[in-house]
C-alpha cells in the first residue's frame, strides 16, 4: 500500500469488532499528524544544527533519514484524510486533535537533545504496538479491510524506519537518564491523549444510539483482558528500552 492509495473515508464503528477496539484506533489516527509532524521538524532541526557546527553525516545515514521524512509525510497524509472524515461524522470529537496539536506545540521549545529523546521513545512505542498490529491478530485482523489495509502499512514501515531515530539518539549522544525521562514522558503523552480521546469518541458513539453504555464498558473490559499477553509484551518491551543500550535497540529495531 502506498500514500497514493491511502484514501479510505473512515467508517462508523465498529470496524474491527467492538466499538472500544474500533475507537482505540480511530482515537490514535487522531494523535498521529501532530506527532508526525514533531518527528519530522525534531530530525530537520538536528540535522541544520550539525550542518551549522560543521559535522557532516554519513550518506547512507542521511538516505535514511530521507526515507524516514518521506514515509512519516505518507502516513500523515493518509491520517488526515481519515481524520477528516471521522471527524466530519463526530464534531466533538476534534478537541482530541487539537489537544494533540497543542502538546506537540510544547515539546517543541525542548532542547534538540531531549528532542531527539523523545523521538526515539515514540519510535520505540510506535514500534511495539505496530509488531503487534502486523505479527498478532488479536488488535487488528488481517481481514482486508480498508482499515486494516491502512494500518497494516502504517506498521510495516514503522518497523522498517524505526532504526532511524535510534540511530540519532545515539549519534546525539543521548544519556541514560535522558533517555529514561523521554520514555516516561512519551508513554504518558501517548496513553492518556489515546484513552481519552477514544473516550470521546465512545460518547459520541453511545450519544448517538449507536450502543449503550453498558454494552461499550462490557466490549472494552473484554477488550482489555484479552489484550493482557499484548500488554505484556509491550511492557516487556517498554523495560527492555531502559535497561539494553540504545545501540542494542538500533541493531535490534
Amino acid at each position: 500500500m502506498n500514500s497514493s492509495s491511502a484514501t479510505l473515508s473512515a467508517s462508523p464503528a465498529p470496524w474491527n469488532r467492538t466499538i472500544p477496539r474500533s475507537r482505540l484506533f480511530d482515537a490514535l489516527s487522531l494523535l498521529l499528524p501532530a506527532g508526525e509532524d514533531f518527528f519530522i521538524a525534531t530530525l530537520q532541526e538536528w540535522r541544520a544544527q550539525k550542518d551549522e557546527m560543521g559535522e557532516t553525516l554519513d550518506e547512507r545515514f542521511i538516505d535514511e533519514i530521507d526515507r524516514f521524512t518521506r514515509e512519516e509525510r505518507a502516513h500523515q497524509r493518509a491520517h488526515r484524510r481519515y481524520n477528516a472524515s471521522l471527524l466530519a461524522q463526530m464534531p466533538a470529537a476534534s478537541a482530541a486533535a487539537q489537544r494533540a496539536d497543542r502538546a506537540a506545540a510544547e515539546l517543541s521549545g525542548l532542547s534538540v537533545p531531549m528532542k531527539i529523546a523523545l523521538l526515539a521513545a515514540f519510535e520505540h512505542l510506535t514500534t511495539l504496538l505496530s509488531r503487534e498490529i502486523l505479527h498478532r491478530s488479536y488488535l487488528m485482523p488481517d481481514d482486508g479491510s480498508p482499515q486494516s489495509r491502512l494500518w497494516r502499512w502504517h506498521a510495516a514501515e514503522e518497523l522498517g524506519h524505526s532504526q532511524v531515530a535510534i540511530e540519532a539518539a545515539l549519534r546525539c549522544r543521548v544519556g541514560y537518564l535522558r533517555r529514561a525521562l523521554a520514555l516516561v514522558l512519551a508513554t504518558g503523552y501517548l496513553t492518556f491523549d489515546m484513552l481519552h480521546a477514544a473516550r470521546a469518541l465512545c460518547h459520541c458513539d453511545i450519544t448517538a444510539g449507536a450502543m449503550s453504555r453498558g454494552k461499550v464498558l462490557a466490549d472494552a473490559c473484554r477488550l482489555i483482558v484479552g489484550g493482557l499477553p499484548s500488554l505484556a509484551r509491550m511492557a516487556f518491551g517498554w523495560c527492555g528500552y531502559l535497561l539494553l543500550p540504545l545501540s542494542f535497540h538500533c541493531q535490534a529495531e
